[in-house]
């Protein structure tokens, strides 16, 4: 156990210990995005209360160091398109193509890319980070149920506008209790970006019998 916690979490220096936890922090958003959807599936979560949005605005609002490893750059800087891809590909095994992704998808995409304009740094104060994220979300879930549920279902299936804002109400208060999960996602990136830096401290050093100097 301790030679694998020191392959996720350890290394040489500071700098490399920090990649390797925000690479795990990344694969845990890709996951997490993959597990909001198929909880959805067994029945363990009602509609519109998820963890995609919330995930792809707090992962996409943070700068992310992942080390000098091409690969690594790539997946942090495409994880909002790698991790729905998950999203896309269930839909489609499970209910087929919709005319309703034309809207979803695109959707879930502007909410990753409403997230990347943060550019929030981890080391920022928590209360800071928590208060940028959750409003970065309410905003991305509001605009998602508009395009999606006003626009996308007016569209895609005849129902008038005012039908569709009166049944989109109740889903969108749904929608916003997700914001539950923007705290301990934020939390746990604060978490990981912890580390021991190393630092030289000032030592009284007697020099002779009786004088004495700092170094």
């Amino acid at each position: 156990m301790k030679k694998l916690a020191y392959k996720l979490f350890g290394g040489e220096t500071s700098e490399r210990v920090l990649a390797k936890r925000i690479k795990i922090f990344v694969l845990i958003g890709i996951v997490l995005i993959a597990l909001s959807k198929i909880l959805y599936l067994s029945g363990v979560t009602f509609p519109n209360f998820e963890l995609i949005i919330p995930t792809l605005v707090v992962v996409g609002s943070f700068s992310l160091y992942c080390g000098p490893n091409r690969f690594w750059r790539r997946t942090t800087r495409y994880f909002g398109l790698i991790a729905l891809v998950s999203v896309f590909t269930i839909d489609v095994i499970f209910w087929g193509f919709r005319s309703i992704y034309i809207f979803t998808w695109p959707g879930l995409i502007f909410c990753w890319v409403l997230g990347l304009q943060n550019k929030l740094s981890m080391f920022d104060k928590f209360k800071t980070l928590l208060g940028r994220t959750i409003l970065t979300a309410a905003i991305s879930i509001i605009i998602f149920d508009i395009w999606t549920g006003l626009i996308g279902h007016t569209i895609t299936t005849g129902t008038s506008l005012w039908a569709a804002f009166i049944g989109q109400i109740p889903f969108t208060f749904y929608h916003l209790a997700s914001l539950i999960f923007i705290p301990p996602l934020v939390g746990l990136g604060k978490m990981l970006v912890k580390i021991k830096i190393a630092a030289p401290v000032a030592v009284r050093a007697k020099v002779g019998a009786t004088s004495s100097e700092w170094r």
